[in-house]
């Protein structure tokens, strides 16, 4: 698939990419907890990014961006300004569907 340039410099492009695909993964990761009954429990970046290895590993993922645990926890940020879930506790990242 063809990269498009949205006019902002590699770094920032490449962040928003991984946010974009951080969104998707966060929200269905928090749909599988739903479906086994753990709703509304917070989500924790050291989750995700265990959820985006084993997808990458396990589950035959292929097109994933290399993501790390700092990418996730400003994603989690970014959906905090934006409105999407809410913060549980300042001491930990953490995010509630």
């Amino acid at each position: 698939m063809e990269r498009i340039s949205i006019g902002f410099d590699t770094k920032t492009e490449e962040f928003l990419s991984k946010a974009s695909v951080l969104s998707y993964y966060i929200a269905t990761y928090n749909a599988v907890n739903n479906e086994l009954g753990f709703e509304n429990e917070p989500v924790t970046v050291d989750e995700i990014f265990d959820f985006i290895n084993d997808l990458k590993h396990e589950g035959g993922v292929t097109h994933m961006p290399d993501i790390t645990r700092s990418d996730i926890s400003l994603t989690f940020r970014l959906l905090l300004k934006a409105g999407v879930g809410e913060k549980i506790t300042s001491a930990l990242p953490l995010l509630s569907n």
